[in-house]
């Protein structure tokens, strides 16, 4: 086992000294859709557009750190237990993700031409929750208790957890590009405007003290934004980091 352990460090460590430093920026286009409490969900109509950009810290040719913006129109139309339901918000989504290269890759390098890859890290997205009684009380198991939750609409940050996969082509000595599809788990129910329809509170019978037991929101969130985008990639001068020695040992 530590012939293992002694190996695998090795192997980590070279993969560092051999490795170039290097840093990219790029803009990223695309669609984005969503997935939740909602069903029968009319695809056509909820696929909208999303732009973004971010900028990459590559440690090596395998691994890197990514700084991520991306903003568009989350939205659909579809049902929610037999009820029509329908959605449209501009989503704010900040994510910092730990990118792995299946093979070597550097922007502008003719040696490593390609690769697939992987990423996955935290993130936030921000949006407008909107609270409309009227389109929800059909919907909602108990409005008695629900309602008294004080809900109101507002501005929501919710935590994220991102991650995805991709592949990216070199085009020239500065320029990549990329296509990637990503997933984000919001840790919010809010995403859709539907909080948890089925929250209700029931006195458990088989509790002799009768006492009350609650459904609560936070343990079920089932909202999801999702994207499919491309990358334009460029690579940035650090010339105290480029290093031809370096290259040649990709």
């Amino acid at each position: 086992m530590k012939k293992v352990v002694t190996v695998f460090l090795l192997v980590w460590m070279t993969n560092f000294v051999f490795g170039q430093a290097t840093l990219d920026v790029g803009i990223t286009g695309g669609a984005g859709t969503y997935a939740g409490d909602m069903t029968k969900v009319d695809l056509g109509k909820s696929i909208n557009p999303a732009i973004g950009a971010f900028a990459r810290y590559n440690f090596n040719p395998r691994y890197g750190i990514r700084l991520g913006l991306m903003d568009g129109n989350i939205g659909a139309t579809g049902e929610y237990e037999s009820n029509p339901w329908e959605f449209s918000k501009n989503v704010l989504d900040l994510s910092l993700v730990f990118e792995f290269n299946f093979f070597r890759f550097i922007v502008g390098n003719k040696e490593t031409p390609y690769s697939t890859y992987l990423f996955g890290g935290l993130g936030m997205q921000i949006f407008k929750y909107n609270y409309d009684e009227a389109l929800l009380s059909p919907v909602v198991i108990n409005w008695s208790d629900y309602s008294a939750r004080g809900l109101s609409s507002g501005t929501v940050m919710a935590p994220t957890i991102p991650f995805g996969i991709g592949m990216k082509v070199n085009l020239s000595k500065k320029v990549a590009l990329g296509i990637e599809g990503s997933f984000r788990k919001s840790l919010s129910d809010k995403v859709d405007d539907l909080d948890d329809p089925l929250y209700h509170k029931y006195v458990d019978t088989a509790n002799p003290n009768g006492l009350p037991v609650s459904y609560i929101d936070e343990q079920h969130n089932n909202d999801w934004t999702m994207y499919l985008c491309f990358n334009l990639v460029w690579k940035l001068n650090l010339s105290k980091l480029d290093c031809p020695v370096n290259d040649k040992k990709l």
